[in-house]
């Protein structure tokens, strides 16, 4: 896997050589862009569901011009989207019933790189009221780093609304590793050197972490990052938001939802190499936060390891929580 290591915290610089490449098929991995994920629960109630179509519509406010193509749980390749409102099917989502899965996938799809994750993709499911196994929904949105960039107050409002319409009890935001959902664990898909070289990268292999927490632990924060999303079961696990607060040092802030509380490490969004200023005191505050809470109780890595460390199910699992553990 090629990948620039001088990369500058300087937006034009991420979007335009930020990119992870495997020259032996000639196709891109993954990308250097913003991500953002939002966990929360009961995702097959009508109003959860209405909220991830706002969501949905404030995201294409923002880049109708990016986004080309939809996807539908029916159909597994993506259609054209005309660019005229909500695409037709998402349009009648209201009258599928808490019993049925909720999905919408919009992406900006490029035909000269089939497996680009691109900087513009947002996703969620709605699990089904019936779907033991996922208790836990989500949504998982990338955004270029300009947009944050140009105007990070805006895209900090934007999260901070987002949490409170979906009653996010657990999320994060930051520059990070993107990738086609689904494809983080296969076999040529190594984000690992990547991430140790930008450790203030986020990653989020959504499907493999449900899989995780399937029998308990989803309620606890996945993860920590420039954006850290608390419901109110966690901020009082950590004895209420009058203690989050006393800890967060100067360059932090703390905004507050209808049901959570955002955390916002520091001005701006860091890659945390040492060319770029390392990692943020912010970083390290905001994990010191939540590692009394923190999901840990992995049984499989959720991050594919190159050959020369995957030595078995022990060694993925210890660099596994040892990525999770980088803030501490």
């Amino acid at each position: 896997m090629d990948f620039p290591q001088d990369l500058k915290l300087d937006p034009a610089d991420i979007e335009a050589r930020g990119i992870l490449r495997d020259e032996s098929i000639h196709k891109i991995r993954s990308r250097v862009g913003v991500l953002m994920s939002l966990y929360f629960l009961e995702g097959w109630r009508q109003d959860k569901r209405k909220g991830l179509l706002d969501c949905l519509s404030d995201y294409l406010g923002f880049f109708a011009e990016n986004v080309t193509h939809f996807q539908t749980l029916q159909k597994r390749g993506y259609r054209r989207w005309s660019r005229d409102g909500l695409p037709e099917p998402y349009r009648k989502m209201d009258s599928i019933g808490s019993e049925e899965d909720f999905y919408f996938s919009m992406i900006e799809d490029n035909p000269e790189e089939s497996d680009d994750p691109s900087l513009w993709r947002i996703s969620t499911f709605g699990f089904s009221r019936n779907d033991k196994n996922r208790p836990l929904s989500g949504l998982k949105a990338h955004f270029p780093p300009s947009f944050v960039f140009d105007d990070p107050d805006r895209f900090v409002e934007l999260v901070r609304s987002w949490s409170e319409r979906l009653g996010a009890i657990h999320g994060s935001a930051g520059l990070g590793a993107l990738s086609v959902p689904g494809s983080e664990t296969m076999e040529d898909a190594y984000y690992y050197p990547w991430l140790m070289h930008y450790p203030a990268l986020e990653y989020d292999a959504m499907g493999d972490y449900w899989s995780e927490v399937r029998h308990g632990g989803y309620r606890q924060p996945r993860s920590s990052n420039w954006l850290t999303a608390l419901g109110d079961e966690n901020v009082a696990a950590l004895g209420g938001a009058a203690a989050v607060k006393a800890q967060l040092t100067e360059e932090m802030t703390l905004s507050v939802y209808d049901g959570g509380v955002l955390i916002r490490a520091s001005q701006l969004p860091a890659l945390g190499d040492l060319a770029t200023g390392g990692i943020p005191e912010g970083y390290r505050t905001a994990a010191r936060i939540i590692k009394p809470i923190r999901f840990e109780g992995y049984q499989f890595s959720v991050i594919k390891l190159p050959q020369h460390l995957n030595t078995g199910r022990e060694a993925r699992l210890v660099e596994t929580l040892k990525w999770i553990r980088r803030f501490d």
